[in-house]
């Protein structure tokens, strides 16, 4: 069967790598039951084979809303900067569904991996070599890690 025109394929884009500090902070639940977080990269790492660069740091936020049911909706706002010196303005929307963590004397305790993570970035870039991110489409994973606190985003072009 040949491709057809509303068929899509993934390519790898680039990683980010996102930096955190201590600087995080939870507001208390609102009448809807939902908390809203506040935690600021501190910078970061943009590395891959159509973008170099690195996260400003202290240039925005990941405003989450963390729902009663425990899914996490992801509103990230913040600057890159690519290797060429141009800023890179992302919006990163997405779902983080925590993972359930093990009970004493299931197994490890360590912080367990989301079971979903998942977002659609948007860009704002000046015209010049990074403006094909503001007319593709593009989508991602993301991993938590610690020790240093920091997300590990994996992006790719919707071709």
């Amino acid at each position: 069967m040949s491709a057809g025109p509303a068929d899509v394929s993934l390519e790898h884009a680039f990683d980010i790598t996102v930096y955190f500090g201590a600087d995080r902070m939870i507001f208390p639940p609102s009448p809807d039951g939902a908390a809203q977080g506040y935690t600021p990269p501190i910078g970061g790492v943009i590395s891959g084979p159509l973008l170099t660069g690195s996260v400003v740091p202290n240039s925005g936020a990941d405003y989450a809303t963390v729902r009663p049911d425990g899914v996490i909706e992801l509103n990230a706002h913040y600057l890159l900067k690519a290797d060429d010196g141009a800023p890179i303005y992302i919006m990163n929307k997405g779902y983080l569904v925590p993972a359930k963590r093990p009970q004493a004397g299931e197994g490890p305790q360590e912080q367990p991996q989301p079971s979903y993570f998942r977002i659609t970035p948007y860009f704002r870039t000046p015209e010049g070599p990074h403006d094909w991110l503001m007319r593709t489409c593009i989508v991602g994973g993301g991993e938590r890690l610690s020790e240093p606190d920091r997300t590990h985003f994996r992006y790719y072009k919707v071709v």
